[in-house]
């Protein structure tokens, strides 16, 4: 692969002109196909890399194609040194990066005077990327570009579904394009031609075929959400208006967690051993109101914003009803069967969707609310046992499969059946498209995820929260005593260490977090205050954090926006569903 021997990226120039969007995950055979055709292909690059990995990957790029290939470096949090060093062998023709990059790789970047690409959403961003000294700007979906120019860097910016490509690339003012859809190949004839040349055409077409979106809608109440994709709520501080608010903005359902919103800004909250005391303080009303009134406003009214409430939460009706007057347009509610939750919310026209784990579950809670409130659930979800946090199941049943999701979903539906047509949506260790497109299948009208969310920008977590997942193996992740007295699923970390030797946190029940715990009794049992130790997971807080994750988190290894996951779990490179709407 070869580099430039100078970045001249002004219209006219004989420089590329289209630089590859998105990188379908685990193959490079589209960013072969951009560099053979003499445009900018691109690879994507884990947030932990490994030397020899990469060298390999790399290798392998340089035998199939002789053209410009670069990496993106967006994502990545740390082993910068191994970046660093296969770049300094030239197996990369340039860099992508955002703004903010890991410490040492900014330095050692301007050091091998590579070409780079720094994406950029603001004027702000953009000046600062020049005076890091980059090379070229790539205009985010959303920015203006006309703006980013005023700092004097030539700007690839992604065409909006249905613009005319052709006639952008005459633009003076423009570098050129970024290509984020099968769709803008094939309204840009140059490329479409040569990548159909480059890559031959079974591969061209097997790529525009992948790239393609042929999921339903997903209709609960009176929502219309564009893609089948429920952002499952994750607490304490996992999710929250950050998160919840991109997802929405993307086509989905972005899930606010209710639990632990005292956290968020803790002004004025009562506070004992700088913890929230009461579960007043802990869930705070004021504060869970201005994360959903903040993810409806980044949302911008595309797909939903809804919360989670655990059944099992003290003060359980009080946050209901501050998330539903706050705007919540949907309320999800399980650990625990939410048997109060119409009488809780009236009239007011949201959304509810129990979370279930059998059969007999739905049927009492359909029972229940048919003959005290006159209405069914809105959808449910199946959440099986292979989910992050509190399990539903009993350890010898999350091992077993006779309980698995695909075991359990066929009565699920049946018994559904019997009461109505809403959607069941399934959750716990739903993982890629084909996952997806499996569950969809069988049955199902939608999936809740929230592991795979872990590794976005937009996840509120702390930076050390999202490390320690993509950090974890297989071997780390295991099902853990928990203070409500079900298993729950988490990465096992140096607190583990600490209550199996007797050296945990000491256990004051500050927060009276939840009804089970029996106000502390349960913690005393587990040997750690479940409340706390969240807490600090989702300050960062290593040594004393409880990280939960799916079963598949060990499996997590990139770090992507909100905006390409989805892009990837749907097909819908561009989100075209969405902006063509």
């Amino acid at each position: 692969m070869s580099g430039f021997p100078k970045l001249s990226l002004r219209s006219g120039s004989s420089a590329p002109r289209l630089l590859q969007g998105w990188c379908p995950s685990g193959d490079d055979s589209l960013a072969v196909g951009f560099a053979k055709a003499g445009e900018l292909g691109v690879v994507r690059v884990s947030a932990f890399p490994d030397a020899s990995q990469l060298k390999a990957r790399l290798r392998e790029l340089r035998t199939s194609t002789d053209g410009m290939v670069g990496l993106d470096l967006k994502g990545v949090m740390g082993n910068v040194e191994s970046i660093l060093t296969t770049l300094k062998e030239r197996m990369a023709s340039f860099v992508l990066h955002s703004p903010k990059a890991p410490e040492g790789l900014m330095e050692g970047l301007r050091e091998l005077k590579l070409p780079r690409f720094a994406l950029a959403t603001t004027p702000e961003e953009a000046a600062e990327a020049k005076a890091q000294g980059v090379d070229a700007l790539v205009a985010q979906p959303g920015s203006d570009f006309r703006a980013l120019q005023s700092v004097g860097l030539p700007v690839f910016i992604a065409p909006s579904p249905g613009a005319d490509s052709q006639g952008l690339l005459e633009d003076a003012g423009l570098a050129g394009l970024q290509v984020r859809s099968g769709n803008q190949l094939k309204e840009t004839a140059s490329l479409s031609s040569r990548l159909r040349h480059a890559m031959g055409e079974r591969a061209f077409g097997l790529m525009l075929d992948t790239a393609h979106c042929e999921m339903p809608t997903l209709k609960i109440r009176n929502l219309e959400i564009s893609y089948p994709i429920i952002q499952g709520g994750m607490g304490v501080g996992i999710s929250w208006d950050r998160l919840a608010g991109s997802v929405a903005q993307a086509g989905c359902a972005g899930i606010v967690s209710a639990i632990g919103t005292g956290y968020r800004n803790m002004e004025g909250v009562a506070l004992r051993h700088g913890r929230p005391v009461g579960s007043e303080n802990l869930n705070g009303y004021a504060q869970l109101t201005q994360i959903i009134q903040n993810a409806l406003r980044t949302a911008e009214g595309r797909g939903a914003v809804g919360v989670n409430v655990l059944c099992a939460i003290n003060g359980y009706e009080d946050v209901v009803r501050t998330a539903v007057e706050a705007g919540a347009q949907m309320v999800i509610s399980g650990a625990g069967l939410p048997m109060t939750l119409p009488g809780i919310v009236g009239d007011r026209d949201v959304a509810l969707v129990p979370i279930i784990s059998s059969a007999r579950a739905l049927g009492l809670i359909c029972k229940s609310w048919e003959r005290k409130y006159g209405r069914l659930p809105d959808a449910v979800v199946l959440e099986g046992p292979e989910s992050g946090g509190h399990q539903g199941f009993t350890v010898e049943q999350c091992t077993d499969p006779a309980y698995s999701l695909e075991s359990i979903l066929p009565s699920i539906l049946a018994e559904r059946d019997r009461w109505g047509s809403f959607p069941v949506i399934v959750a716990g260790g739903v993982w890629d498209r084909s996952d997806i497109q499996k569950f969809l299948a069988m049955g199902a009208s939608a999936v809740q995820m929230g592991t795979r969310f872990i590794g976005t920008f937009e996840c509120d977590a702390d930076q050390a929260f999202k490390e320690t997942v993509l950090k974890a193996g297989r071997e780390d992740i295991r099902l853990m005593k928990s203070p409500v007295g079900m298993p729950a699923r988490g990465v096992m970390t140096q607190l583990q260490r600490d209550i199996a030797g007797g050296g945990a946190p000491a256990l004051r029940c500050i927060s009276n977090c939840l009804s089970p715990c029996n106000q502390g009794a349960g913690a005393q049992k587990a040997g750690f205050c479940i409340a706390d130790r969240l807490a600090d997971a989702m300050q960062g807080r290593l040594d004393t954090g409880l990280f939960f994750s799916g079963s598949n988190g060990w499996r997590l290894k990139e770090m992507v926006s909100v905006r390409e996951l989805i892009e990837e779990l749907t097909g819908d490179y561009g989100l075209e569903r969405l902006a063509l709407a």
